[in-house]
């Protein structure tokens, strides 16, 4: 899988993320976030940047259609993270809205794992990752202090 990209910096801005929460029995579907050297360094669950004028329900639904092709359901606010990181000496500051997500046409996420594309091309593995992987196997789960909502 050399064509899925690894090279991604966070941007200088507080940004506002919503996250979809959607499991498939004890497995959370999550997208791998690479090293540069293309390594896995975690995973996250799916969604994106909260546009101006939308609310971060609409960002998740509009998210998923357009990253896997499905359609989604929102059954309820998980949380709200604040989440400053680094990430290959870049940091990042974000605020995430973390939304419990039931697939009523799953798209790409009816497949174990998958390459979801975003809109500049980037290419990205995700996949129904198993609980136990993040609490018991050391998986590093993004953003920090989402395992704890869980």
């Amino acid at each position: 899988m050399s064509d899925i990209s690894s090279h991604w910096r966070p941007h200088p801005l507080i940004r506002t993320q919503a996250l979809a929460l959607v499991w498939r029995e004890d497995a959370l579907l999550a997208c791998a976030i690479r090293r540069d050297d293309g390594t896995i360094k975690g995973w996250r669950p799916l969604g994106g940047t909260v546009e101006f004028g939308e609310r971060a329900t609409e960002t998740v639904v509009r998210e998923l259609h357009e990253e896997i092709g499905a359609t989604a359901q929102i059954t309820g606010l998980r949380g709200v993270l604040e989440n400053i990181y680094t990430h290959h000496g870049d940091t990042g500051h974000e605020v995430v809205f973390l939304y419990d997500v039931t697939l009523t046409i799953p798209g790409l996420a009816a497949a174990d794992d998958f390459i979801l594309t975003e809109d500049d091309g980037s290419r990205h593995l995700a996949a129904w990752v198993p609980r136990d992987r993040f609490t018991s196997h050391g998986a590093l789960l993004l953003p920090e202090g989402l395992l704890a909502l869980l």
